[in-house]
């Protein structure tokens, strides 16, 4: 069985991040790791493995050299190869490309079943898997938070729906998106950081596996950046002053008739 997972490195949320002067581009400082979505599609695949034993692991990403570290995380937790779709001279902020890219590899490397995070925790977009399960023409069911393989050609899904949660018998080839909650993502062991450290990363040129499902050079995005602004500031925080409740309530139901005026 040929288990993919798509993920990808996103900037660590304590990473100081300056917005140009020209307000369209940013400038982030060197702190990355793997999203934190895509953990837990990592940890699924491994355990997926577990129970089944003849399953292979490919994690795969679409971006610049900096995410071979992010490979390098998954490889540590039990992944079995990693790919670099280098994306150096691509748009990756356009989701569509970045499905493009991956859709094309998959149907070049052949799976069973494919697994990614429901979102990425920069752009927050939650497009790509669906978009590649449509490339595809595959089953695609987003945000599990259980995954139960019947056997090797079936799989039963449990996601939550407005008002409760959905369980779904699906029969692979399907792409599943992981929410939080689907399991705990392990910690890398010494012996898994080591494998890591030694395994070769495969990079490949997007060209090398051609654009089936549309072009993916800048000049076929969809997308452009206006500009970047931070959002708005919150307001100041007022204590009200009092010895009791009593005196508080009152305080504070004077600064919204005299101040507020809004009663």
């Amino acid at each position: 069985m040929n288990v993919l997972v798509f993920i990808k490195q996103v900037a660590d949320t304590e990473a100081r991040i300056i917005i140009s002067s020209d307000q369209k581009s940013l400038e982030i400082e060197n702190k990355y790791t793997v999203n934190f979505f895509d953990e837990f599609a990592v940890e699924e695949a491994i355990r997926i493995k577990e129970a089944l034993k003849d399953v292979q692991i490919t994690v795969c990403t679409f971006a610049p050299a900096r995410a071979t570290e992010a490979l390098r995380t998954a490889i540590a937790m039990g992944a079995d190869r990693a790919v670099r779709i280098d994306s150096t001279n691509f748009a990756t902020d356009d989701p569509l490309i970045v499905a493009r890219a991956l859709a094309s590899y998959a149907k070049i490397e052949g799976f069973d079943l494919i697994l990614c995070g429901r979102q990425a925790m920069d752009d927050e977009s939650a497009n790509v898997g669906a978009m590649v399960a449509e490339f595809l023409n595959i089953p695609h069911v987003s945000q599990i938070s259980r995954l139960h393989m019947l056997d090797a050609g079936r799989a039963e899904v449990e996601n939550e729906i407005e008002g409760g949660k959905k369980v779904s018998e699906v029969t692979l080839p399907a792409l599943f998106t992981a929410q939080k909650g689907l399991n705990e993502p392990r910690v890398p062991l010494i012996t898994g950081v080591m494998k890591a450290m030694k395994t070769e990363i495969t990079v490949l040129d997007p060209a090398s596996s051609g654009t089936p499902f549309g072009p993916i050079d800048d000049g076929s995005s969809r997308v452009s950046v206006l500009s970047y602004e931070l959002p708005a500031q919150r307001p100041s925080v007022r204590i009200i002053e009092g010895e009791t409740p009593e005196e508080k309530v009152k305080g504070l139901v004077r600064v919204l008739k005299e101040e507020a005026k809004v009663l």
